[in-house]
């Protein structure tokens, strides 16, 4: 039964990181995920008439690579 290690790296969301995968694939890195992480909400409520209402909005601060090797 194959056994296997993993790695993740965490970059933001303006960063290129297409070299950086490459060069994890030529090290034998296989990309098994990308995912949005640590998301920044900014808003209000209000509650005045005796009833939640207001706003909100978010974006992603980081995402991460899931990576794994055969070992």
């Amino acid at each position: 039964m194959p056994t296997f290690k993993y790695k993740i790296l965490e970059f933001s969301p303006d960063q290129k990181m297409e070299k950086a995968f490459n060069d994890l694939g030529k090290e034998g890195w296989e990309l098994v995920s990308v995912t949005p992480i640590g998301l920044k909400v900014e808003g209000y409520t209000d509650t005045t008439l005796g009833y939640g209402g207001g706003e909100s909005s978010g974006k992603f601060e980081k995402i991460a690579a899931y990576f794994k090797k055969q070992v």
